[in-house]
């Protein structure tokens, strides 16, 4: 095999999964970090891909010197890749959005393709390209075999670029010198590739700009050029702010602004805190530490660094446990806070643990008088894990008998409209069902403060008041006044009310994340005539089970009219591949999303669970390519292999109950380190031989390799866009992981009959 295309597809590869996890986490910055936000990107991605793979695919045979197109690609996308991250930071300036303002979801679906569909219609004509220069030093393989051969290799290169992105890259440099160090791999694939062209002039005109590039980008480098660009475009990011520092962890992006007095520290573009802000650190502890009667230890989870510690500190505890995932976020903390501000952070009753706070509290064996979370609105559902009945009752478990349980979430003090109402009342009704007693600190941010013990919380304003004098508490908001005025009998009594009223709204669970979907609606509702809030009110269960059966019913009748056709079995082949695109999309979310609820987020594991699919579906398609040539019932095992995708989301549900009920740390350990990594595998491995297969089927006699390739590639790509929005959006939060599983067996099933029907035609493929 030619080494050159061979490395050079394997950059591709590299290049396009390393890119995706780099301006995702750019754009994050930008949209905040939620589903929509991320369904919005990977559609956008997704689209791209499969326009360049569908439209510009169908050029591909048309197209004499292959060689020649295949290096002028890899060479305009390396000039692309800078020039998108540029893109990503302009997207605000451009909108004239400030920081931290809330952007419209139409905003988002419009930046999201403007900025990611030309690159990603790149790399999908690129793979389309790639399938015809691509050679093997020996042997004649067919077309088909040809097509699988150039998947496994771009997913060999995606699985290396999402372990060494994830792990390496993103830690060490900045998203520019990222962007720039793929660029320098595809001029270098550029150049190899370059010695393949027969003719000596255009050997030497391709050889002559490759090495221009690159002494071009080089000059730029030393001269340093490239840093002013990144600097320029990180605070055209931040525009109104005076930037102080920007740094990437594993975990996400960290921004630290000045405005005045005031320093803000951001994650992934959310306000964690502000210091000085009195008021806030103010209200997150002594709400709930003037209602407990004696409170000596203390269990923190998030908004440490922003005065929580210092506030808490001054009811003179014995201990408190801050739990903050990143460490990053308190080593930025203590550069840019003042020393009297970050000095709390060394007090010897302050134990840091850098560890997921639900993994935490799940396997902890302290017992706490307060455990107050601090994180923000579950407006992703990672964050909805915090909010759910199963949490609430790992929460229980530590606390002591007189314990309080402490959540903020945003609200209104003096009118609640449904939509605001649905979630607070969602995650109101779930606190409930845990703990005998929850009252509600109305205002802008409302306190929930649930117990076990129904003789603890109090609204007597008079009692808190007492308490905070004997234990001298020095508090500028939260005292006198400002109690009579959070507590009054009137604010109490309409938002209880207002909340009881939301008595049909769904309870919060680990496996069912309602909550979060009602933040999305209620995010949507702050915008005029949105479409999208629309769509969202006007979804629930029972329409998506009739939508979908239609879908089904619609599919089979005209597959049942038409099966007669000669072209019927690859309609059927290539409804099978999207299909198995959204499916694969929808397997890695919710096998995310199931390991998240039960063990916790473990970053690297669920690094490891994403790069394990890659590995299922390079192993696949090795598999497969051996024997493909000689295989002559291509069509029968394609259809074990949709057989297969039938009957794994039946038993992705048994998987998660057992996980979820084992028992003993030996058990759990296997669970979390064998088990579930190694489910993606399948998932992946099932794709793997499908792929190829289809490629077969689609080609027959026909060569055409880059139009194939490229209804092949775009229709998986297709899918998989409709699993990232639907899924996320719409699918995990209304009907819950498990009946989602059993909606996608029901959707494949219905494809595996239109499969059968294309067996009356021709039993084989020779």
């Amino acid at each position: 095999m030619k080494k050159a295309i061979l490395f050079s597809i394997i950059a591709l590869g590299f290049t396009a999964m390393t890119s995706q996890i780099v301006l995702l986490r750019e754009m994050l910055v930008v949209f905040y970090g939620n589903e929509i936000s991320i369904s919005y990107i990977l559609a956008s991605w997704l689209i791209g891909g499969a326009l360049g793979s569908l439209i510009l695919g169908r050029l591909a045979d048309k197209i004499k010197d292959t060689t020649k197109t295949f290096v002028f690609s890899q060479l305009l996308l390396a000039g692309i890749l800078p020039l998108a991250i540029i893109a990503v930071r302009s997207i605000k300036f451009f909108l004239e959005l400030s920081p931290g303002e809330i952007i419209p979801f139409s905003y988002i679906l419009i930046a999201s393709f403007t900025v990611l569909v030309p690159l990603c219609a790149l790399l999908g004509f690129t793979f389309t390209i790639s399938c015809r220069v691509f050679k093997p030093d020996f042997g004649t393989p067919s077309p088909a075999s040809k097509i699988g051969t150039v998947y496994m290799l771009e997913a060999s290169g995606a699985m290396i670029g999402g372990l060494l992105a994830s792990f390496f890259l993103v830690r060490m440099m900045t998203a520019m010198n990222i962007m720039l160090f793929l660029g320098l791999i595809n001029v270098a694939a550029a150049i190899s590739v370059s010695f393949l062209e027969r003719q000596k002039k255009a050997r030497t005109f391709l050889m002559t700009l490759s090495l221009v590039m690159l002494i071009i980008g080089c000059l730029m480098g030393s001269a340093g050029i490239w840093g002013k660009i990144d600097r320029l475009s990180v605070k055209k990011q931040w525009q109104g702010y005076d930037l102080l520092a920007t740094t990437n962890s594993i975990y996400g992006n960290i921004a630290v602004t000045k405005r005045g007095e005031q320093r803000s520290f951001f994650k992934d573009g959310l306000r964690l805190y502000t210091v000085p802000d009195e008021k806030t650190a103010e209200e997150s502890v002594h709400f709930t530490l003037l209602e407990h009667p004696d409170p000596r230890t203390v269990l923190l989870l998030g908004g440490g660094p922003g005065g929580t510690i210092k506030e808490t500190l001054k009811h003179n505890v014995d201990a408190i446990d801050y739990i903050e995932l990143d460490p990053e976020i308190i080593k930025v903390a203590e550069c840019y806070l003042l020393e009297e501000e970050s000095a709390y952070l060394k007090n010897k009753k302050v134990r840091i643990e850098n560890v997921d706070g639900r993994f935490f509290i799940k396997n902890t064996d302290k017992k706490y008088d307060c455990i107050i979370i601090n994180i923000g609105d579950p407006r992703t559902a990672q964050l909805n894990r915090y909010y759910t009945v199963e949490f609430f009752k790992e929460v229980s478990k530590i606390l002591k008998d007189k314990g309080i349980f402490a959540i903020s979430l945003t609200s209104s003090e003096n009118y609640i409209n449904n939509q605001l109402r649905d979630f607070l009342a969602s995650i109101y009704r779930s606190l409930k069902i845990v703990f005998k007693d929850t009252k509600i600190i109305p205002g802008n941010v409302a306190y929930f403060l649930s117990c076990k013990n129904g003789e603890v919380l109090t609204y007597d304003y008079n009692i808190l008041e007492e308490r905070r004098k004997e234990r001298g508490v020095d508090a500028k908001y939260v005292r006198d006044y400002y109690l009579f005025s959070r507590l009054s009998p009137e604010k109490i009594e309409y938002i209880e009310d207002v909340l009881e009223k939301g008595e049909r709204t769904r309870i919060n669970h680990d496996f069912k994340p309602v909550s979060y979907y009602y933040a999305m609606v209620s995010w949507a509702s702050l915008f005029r005539d949105s479409l999208f809030k629309k769509i969202l009110e006007n979804t629930d269960e029972e329409k998506i089970r009739h939508v979908t059966l239609f879908m089904i019913g619609t599919l089979l009748l005209v597959g049942g009219v038409i099966r007669k056709k000669a072209s019927f079995r690859k309609q059927a082949v290539m409804t099978a591949v999207m299909t198995t695109g959204f499916t694969e999309m929808t397997f890695q979310i919710v096998i995310l999303l199931s390991f998240q609820a039960i063990y916790g987020y473990v970053f690297y594991k669920l690094s490891l669970i994403l790069t394990s699919f890659m590995v299922g579906l390079v192993l696949g398609s090795m598999v497969i390519l051996k024997n493909m040539d000689k295989e002559e019932n291509c069509i029968g095992k394609f259809i074990t292999t949709q057989i297969a995708v039938c009957v794994y989301p039946l038993i992705l549900p048994l998987l998660f109950i057992m996980a979820s009920r084992s028992g003993g740390s030996d058990t759990s350990w296997i669970w979390a380190n064998i088990v579930f990594p190694f489910t993606p595998v399948i998932a992946g491995f099932i794709g793997g031989v499908q792929f190829p297969l289809a490629g077969k089927i689609y080609l027959g006699k026909d060569k055409t390799v880059g139009k194939i390739a490229g209804i092949n590639y775009g229709m998986d790509l297709i899918g998989a866009c409709l699993g990232a929005v639907l899924t996320g959006t719409f699918l995990m939060p209304v009907l819950g992981i498990y009946k989602t599983c059993f909606l996608v067996a029901t959707v494949n099933f219905a494809v595996l009959i239109l499969l059968l029907f294309s067996l009356k035609k021709k039993p084989k493929l020779r």
